[in-house]
């Protein structure tokens, strides 16, 4: 009997196949742990297009990230490994009952909040080794900064951003060179690439993609949108930038309707994008469609239910609805899916601040904030709670820092003029203030405290000045609408000053400091039922100024 024989074409995809398979789990392995191959999507393209990616190797990068935080404790599989020392296969690492994340979190919490902080000297330590591995790799990986998962979702989007793998080198090349004119301001010469290759390659959509973008960035909006017309459903370059583009293209026109539509169809066509969601949702919100905006919000959940970000941006709707405890549950959330989520605790702090008055709690969420991205605006924040808890020590080691960092922006140097503000340092919170102005005059803060500083120096005028540029900016500023009441109190314009506290109460009902300058206006006015009224709401708004009981007193109560 003769023994079986495999045909020739069966062995030809038995060896295919072990070639795939081993060529695959080599490849996952190699990009699980080289993850600078990949680009940002969106945010450096450039960089991407300059790249080499091989098609088949950029497949299994993706695969490699369809779940980049296995164990859904809040820290991903790199924070993990690389920083907290967590195992990335178990949700309770260290057998406490919580998971990972919520144990490094009271780790950080109970650090901060007794003062010492040797429990997370290693964790410090694993940061800034982290830091310093990604500083010497790619723009890519620097760009990431600190491996949240909110950053990991975003190298997912590959998937539907790489619009370069394939592309010829000549080709890479000349788009590359045309970025880098684009974004050197050099319209010209980027038009002259693009229009020269286009004449060697009439049909080219990546071509005509980046030509529209050229023009688009001129704000010729009238050559943009017919370019990406003509090339919206090429497959080579259809991706939700494509549809992105477009629509703000669209959006700068007027043609609202448009913008909803195309990002709606980016939505259809690529629903795993997650930050096509956001850009709708955020649409919504600046026309003040809340209902939508939380629909689409909703719709991002749906598939990725633990984007952080979402979560972020249904609080910040909550705010608006003025659901402050639905507003605090949100922000608790993004936080318990992504620990790394440095905008959750930035939010929280200001929440425990402004809303709960827990200037404790503000200090520990705005010191993980800095824990995780050690920027500017972070340095300043931690610096504020320190000055208005009233430990200038603290406070000042903060402002050495801040000052030592380069590139400070208007926030930061408002912050540094409210640390001397609170301190009535005033000529030198007067230097802050300015110089905030003059780096950034579309902030409406700066012109607040300059006003108060200059009415504590004496300006009353210039100090009316600059509250009514801080109301420009910002018609919604019930402190600026207050502290012109106050400026119109002290020139014995008390109608103006009670017209200007009753438009700062109804923009926020709940601060009692509004409601003693409206009854103190009032009294100027001998309108007494009506500065009673105003005296009253603020002893129920929790107000113990001494000065009430005085004044109720004196008009007979």
């Amino acid at each position: 009997m003769n023994k079986p024989t495999f045909p020739a074409w069966a062995i030809v995809i038995i060896i295919i196949l072990v070639v795939i398979f081993v060529g695959t789990v080599g490849g996952i392995v190699y990009f699980a742990y080289n993850p600078s191959i990949a680009a940002i999507p969106g945010k450096i393209v450039s960089l991407f297009v300059k790249q080499k990616v091989d098609v088949i190797t950029h497949s299994i990068y993706l695969h490699e990230l369809q779940d980049p935080d296995k164990d859904k404790d809040g820290l991903t599989d790199i924070a993990e490994t690389q920083i907290f020392g967590t195992d990335p296969a178990k949700a309770d690492s260290n057998g406490t009952g919580v998971s990972d994340g919520e144990y490094v979190y009271g780790v950080y919490k109970n650090a901060f909040e007794t003062g010492n902080e040797a429990p997370i000297a290693q964790y410090r330590a694993n940061f800034a080794k982290y830091r310093q591995t990604i500083a010497t790799s790619t723009v890519a990986v620097q760009f990431l900064g600190v491996p949240s998962l909110e950053a990991m979702f975003n190298i997912r989007a590959l998937e539907t951003y790489n619009l370069y793998v394939g592309m010829s080198d000549d080709t890479k090349q000349i788009v590359s060179n045309a970025l880098d004119a684009r974004q050197k301001g050099d319209y010209q010469q980027s038009l002259d690439l693009l229009q020269g290759a286009l004449q060697q390659n009439p049909d080219m959509a990546i071509l005509k993609y980046h030509l529209a973008l050229t023009y688009h960035d001129m704000k010729q909006y009238d050559k943009a949108i017919p370019i990406y017309e003509s090339i919206i459903n090429d497959p080579t370059v259809q991706s939700p930038l494509l549809y992105s583009d477009i629509a703000s293209a669209y959006l700068a026109t007027g043609d609202n309707d448009k913008f909803v539509s195309y990002l709606r169809e980016s939505i259809k066509d690529f629903p795993e994008d997650l930050n096509q969601y956001s850009k709708l949702a955020s649409y919504y919100q600046d026309q003040n469609q809340l209902d939508n905006a939380v629909e689409v919000l909703n719709e991002g959940l749906k598939i990725e239910s633990r984007y952080a970000d979402y979560y972020n941006s249904l609080a910040i709707i909550d705010h608006l609805k003025g659901d402050e405890q639905g507003e605090f549950d949100l922000y608790q959330k993004a936080i318990s899916y992504d620990f790394l989520y440095a905008a959750g605790h930035e939010n929280l702090s200001i929440l425990y601040e402004e809303m709960r008055n827990d200037l404790k709690d503000a200090l520990v969420e705005a010191r993980i904030a800095l824990e995780i991205d050690p920027s500017p605006y972070h340095v300043s924040r931690v610096m504020e709670i320190y000055t208005e808890l009233n430990q200038p020590d603290q406070a000042k080691k903060y402002e050495t820092q801040l000052l030592a960092m380069k590139d400070l922006d208007g926030p930061s140097y408002n912050s540094l003029g409210l640390e001397y503000l609170d301190t009535n340092d005033y000529s030198q919170a007067e230097i802050y203030f300015k110089k905030a102005i003059a780096i950034d005059p579309t902030l409406p803060n700066p012109y607040n405290n300059l006003g108060i500083t200059l009415d504590s120096l004496h300006q009353p005028d210039e100090a009316l000045v600059s509250y009514q540029k801080a109301i420009q900016l910002n018609p919604e500023y019930a402190n600026a609408y207050s502290n012109m009441g106050v400026i119109y109190a002290e020139k014995g314009q008390y109608q103006n000053a009670v017209t200007a506290q009753l438009k700062a109460i109804s923009l926020n009902s709940n601060s009692s400091n509004y409601y003693i300058c409206l009854g103190d206006d009032y009294m100027q006015l001998h309108e007494n039922d009506l500065a009673i009224t105003a005296f009253k709401k603020a002893q129920e708004l929790g107000s113990a100024d001494p000065s009430i009981e005085k004044n109720l007193k004196s008009l007979g109560q």
